[in-house]
Order: C-alpha cells, then sequence, then structure tokens
C-alpha cells in the first residue's frame, strides 16, 4: 500500500512500485490543481508517483528531474512531464533554486494532445520557443482557476493554448518541424509584404524565437528573414513594372515599400538600376 504525503500544495504518493491509476476517465480533460512555488536551495519532491498527468514550467533558477533513469539539468524557460504511475523525483539547485508553477490534470484525450506535443513518458522535456506566449498561457491559467475566473470550459481553454506552445522536434521530426516552420513563415511574407510587416511579426505568427528564425532562413533559404522579405518585394515589384502602368510611387506602396525614394534604393541596390530603367529596358524582360 502506497505512503501518500502531501508537499506544499502538491499531492505525492510515495512508493518504490509502479501505480496503476484505475479509476474511469469520465472527461476528454479535467484539470486538477495548479499553482506557483519558490523553491528552497536543494529543496526536493520525490522518489514519488502521481495519480494523473503534471507539467512543470520553470520561471526561474536552476534544478535536476530524474525520471526512468536519466537525469535532466533544468533552468528558466524548460519544463518537464510527470506521467502517472512513473517514479519521478526532482530537486532545486543548492545555489540557484528555481521557481516554478505546475498544473495537473488528466482525461481520455490526454494522449492524444501530449503526442501533438511531441511530449511523452520517453520525451518528458520541452524548452519555451514561444517569445514568452507559453508563460503568459499558463500564468493566466493559474490565476483563473485559484480566483474562479470563469469555468471549466476557461480553465481547460487556457490549458489548450498553453499547450499549443510546445513543440518537440525528435530527432526523426526536427528536419520536417523547421521545414514546416520556414512554410508558415514564407506562407505569410507572401501574403502579408504589402503590409508594413516586421520580422518580428512572423516569428510571433510561428511562436517561435527570433533567433530562431533567423537560423531556420540562413539554413533554409541562405538568406536573413529581412533579406528574403526585400528580395520577394522587389520580385513583385519587377512584376508590376513589366506588366502594369502602376506609377513607381504605386508600385512602391503596393509592394510594402513606405515611399518611392526607399523603393527606388533598395531597387537600385539589389538590380544596380532604377525602377523607370528597368521599365523601359527590354533586355531585363528577357531574364
Amino acid at each position: 500500500m502506497a505512503l501518500i504525503s502531501v508537499f506544499q500544495g502538491e499531492d505525492i504518493m510515495k512508493s518504490t512500485d509502479t501505480f496503476d491509476n484505475h479509476i474511469p476517465l469520465s472527461n476528454p480533460f479535467t484539470i486538477y490543481h495548479c499553482g506557483h512555488e519558490q523553491c528552497k536551495p536543494s529543496h526536493s519532491f520525490g522518489p514519488a508517483i502521481r495519480p494523473h498527468y503534471l507539467i512543470h514550467y520553470i520561471l526561474e533558477g536552476k534544478g535536476e528531474y530524474h525520471v526512468n533513469g536519466t537525469s535532466y539539468r533544468l533552468e528558466k524557460g524548460d519544463g518537464f512531464l510527470i506521467t502517472p504511475g512513473v517514479t519521478t523525483l526532482y530537486f532545486a539547485d543548492k545555489i540557484n533554486p528555481w521557481e516554478y508553477c505546475w498544473v495537473g490534470f488528466d482525461g481520455y484525450e490526454i494522449n492524444t494532445l501530449l503526442q501533438s506535443c511531441g511530449l511523452s513518458q520517453n520525451h518528458p522535456i520541452f524548452t519555451d520557443t514561444s517569445n514568452g506566449a507559453l508563460k503568459q498561457d499558463l500564468l493566466k491559467l493559474i490565476q483563473y482557476f485559484t480566483e474562479g475566473v470563469g469555468n471549466e470550459l476557461t480553465f481547460v481553454g487556457q490549458l489548450y493554448l498553453f499547450f499549443s506552445h510546445i513543440h518537440i522536434p525528435t530527432d526523426r521530426s526536427t528536419k520536417k518541424t523547421n521545414e514546416a516552420y520556414i512554410e508558415k513563415a514564407l506562407g505569410y511574407i507572401h501574403h502579408n509584404y504589402t503590409y508594413d510587416i516586421k520580422i518580428a511579426d512572423v516569428a510571433k505568427y510561428l511562436s517561435i524565437d527570433r533567433t530562431y528564425l533567423y537560423k531556420l532562413f540562413i539554413t533554409y533559404k541562405k538568406a536573413s528573414p529581412q533579406q528574403y522579405l526585400i528580395t520577394y518585394r522587389l520580385s513583385i515589384a519587377q512584376k508590376l513594372l513589366k506588366e502594369t502602368d502602376l506609377s513607381v510611387t504605386e508600385i512602391a506602396y503596393s509592394c510594402g515599400f513606405r515611399d518611392a525614394s526607399s523603393f527606388n534604393k533598395h531597387f537600385k541596390k539589389h538590380l544596380n538600376i532604377t525602377p523607370l530603367q528597368y521599365r523601359s529596358n527590354k533586355d531585363y524582360f528577357l531574364q
């Protein structure tokens, strides 16, 4: 029989054995509890098992998570999954102890949700690449849940938003995931180039960091995101110069440049010719 102990708001079932949760799950998704913890140096939980899933997200500091014979050294921006019936141990760093928030949940649709994020018992670690959106959604969930704002659909909806920011690329799926990011980024640029979009807007749309977006473009397009955006705008401008009677100013605004002067500057820098010279030079039309 497992010995149940309670530590600072988290239910811990201490045992050296695995635990099989036979409680039938009647809801697709249920949140049981959530909270926030500022741990003292070397403060630990476990070894213990849980009757449901838990997600921990590290706000500050460092610590270690031990599960399935593997140790993970984690820090700010990292998170870890605890699965039901699996013995885990985690403790705060003795010099820079972590501060984290957590949420306990379960339901008969949980496995499908976790698989879509790349989380599992064998892949329990994730890192926030959402530029703060993941943290914001989780803190909102904790606030709504503890203050009783809204109802169960509010809580579940907020947790879905949190999970939407988690993408765990495995060795087999890393390339596929990165290619999907690039495809979405290009789609965003191709549909919004006429507006005054910034590279930060593209990163926000993808829920990834700008630095990561930059690396993806260098790898897949051999150009920075900003360089790609300008080049694409100029390609549309060339088409308009060839096929329409629009003025240079109209084309400049139509392609997302702030004015004709900026358009002329970029056009000449990339093509060594002005827009009007390009329009009147039939040799360029043959290229």
